[in-house]
């Protein structure tokens, strides 16, 4: 066979071979490979409702494999349109709470059965009550400091820096001095008022992730290359703009007058820009805003 024929025929061979296998992290020959290329194992929190349901349904429809850790587990299963996914096996839920290290424990035990985790998504939030005094509450109020404390001792002990998986977190904008200082007036007076205590949650869930990376002094135990921080602006309901308009939404480290984004919307970039281009978004923290 001719040195031209032999190319011909092996190079769509060795392209149809990698299809069909997994991604693993640790993978020595292509360690740039995009994650939505091959499937995934993806293990995700807070994914019931809300960001992290759009982020499900994405990788869902991408073909990677979920498993849920769910208070209530019969909220997704009467979900009809994920009802193909969990007969087929490909949406696994798993009851558990993530304050609780043995429930943790249980559903990265079923997340990593069939091989190491790839991508571990973490998008719990509560469900906030209302305080003429407080502002929004959410009970327990450090649920996401606790929850990501939890969880990345479970990642610590379960894990070694070959099979660190992926971790991509849900923030918030406007934590800080500085990024307050960005927002638009009528927004640093509610975020300053009605949520106070939510985002005073979310700089310990930021901190918590920060230590475990070294972000700052170097001293971490999770490569920092392994994380993204997503700091969506005041999120609210609506469709996904970015299916229609690609440059629907801005990202940046920071931004000016970042008013508010869609749900649905910070689930096409946590998919579609993120996880897709690693590399290019690996060990920052991004803002997303309309």
């Amino acid at each position: 066979m001719a040195p031209g024929a032999r190319r011909s025929f092996f190079r769509p061979l060795a392209i149809y071979i990698v299809s069909q296998c997994d991604y693993y992290p640790s993978n020595p020959f292509n360690p740039q490979i995009s994650l939505t290329h091959l499937t995934m194992r993806v293990l995700l929190f807070g994914a019931s409702r809300n960001t992290g349901y759009f982020v499900a349904h994405r990788l869902l429809a991408k073909g990677h494999t979920c498993t849920f850790l769910l208070r209530k587990p019969e909220a997704l299963e009467s979900d009809f349109s994920l009802s193909g996914y969990i007969s087929s096996g490909k949406a696994k839920l798993v009851r558990g709470d993530g304050l609780v290290q043995d429930d943790v424990q249980r559903v990265w035990n079923v997340a990593s059965s069939e091989g190491p985790v790839d991508l571990v998504f973490f998008g719990i939030g509560g469900e906030p009550s209302f305080s003429l005094t407080k502002g929004f509450v959410i009970t327990p109020p450090d649920l996401t400091t606790r929850s990501m404390s939890v969880l990345l001792s479970v990642l610590q002990s379960s894990t070694t820096p070959a099979t660190q998986p992926k971790l991509i977190t849900i923030s918030s904008n406007g934590l800080d001095e500085h990024s307050h200082s960005l927002l638009p007036l009528p927004m640093k007076a509610f975020y300053g008022y009605f949520l106070r205590l939510p985002h005073e949650d979310k700089l310990g869930l930021e901190k918590n992730v920060q230590q475990a990376a070294g972000w700052g002094d170097g001293q971490g135990w999770f490569d920092p290359k392994n994380i993204v921080i997503v700091r969506p602006a005041f999120l609210i309901n609506g469709k996904c703009a970015a299916d229609e308009k690609p440059d629907a939404y801005r990202t940046g480290d920071e931004l000016n007058k970042a008013w508010g984004i869609s749900r649905a919307d910070v689930g096409h970039f946590v998919v579609e820009k993120v996880i897709a281009d690693w590399e290019k978004w690996a060990g920052k923290a991004w803002v997303v805003s309309y």
